[in-house]
């Protein structure tokens, strides 16, 4: 029984990572290569989704020049998340 209940968790958790964009995928795995954690980089980038949508997060996050609000959302997101 412990068997299946373990096989099930790991399928259930591939199937949700595998809903991830691209975009979400390289967004968090370039904020863990920084040090944070999994989870704060999954809330700063569902907070930042929310608030831009997943094409204007996805122009914000791959423009080489990022706006000074954008900039700062992304503080004020990390500090947020950090906090939870």
């Amino acid at each position: 029984m412990k068997i299946q209940t373990s096989l099930a968790l790991i399928s259930l958790t591939l199937m949700i990572a595998g809903c991830a964009s691209k975009t979400e995928r390289q967004f968090i795995s370039g904020c863990k290569t920084g040090g944070i954690d999994g989870n704060t980089c999954s809330c700063i980038y569902d907070k930042l989704e929310d608030k831009y949508g997943e094409d204007g997060l996805k122009n914000n996050l791959y423009t080489l020049q990022q706006t000074e609000s954008f900039q700062m959302d992304m503080v004020n997101v990390s500090y947020q998340c950090m906090k939870e």
